[in-house]
């Protein structure tokens, strides 16, 4: 993943980054998710054509590019 994406993706103050695990994690947790700020990484993942699945904490787990 290019370090602009991940520069993007790690602005968001209710996610983080992990590039040791390539998750973006909920630091709020499943009930008190920004849904808002999932859109929007999700919108930046979807544009740079970055394959992903959704885990039970409204995690997300980068699989590769598409």
């Amino acid at each position: 993943m290019s370090e602009g994406v991940v520069v993007k993706l790690n602005s968001f103050k209710n996610y983080r980054y992990e590039a040791t695990t390539n998750r973006i994690v909920n630091l709020k947790g499943v009930n008190n998710a920004d849904m808002d700020e999932f859109l929007a990484i999700a919108h930046i993942l979807d544009s740079n054509y970055i394959k992903y699945k959704f885990s039970t904490n409204i995690d997300i787990r980068i699989i590769g590019k598409r």
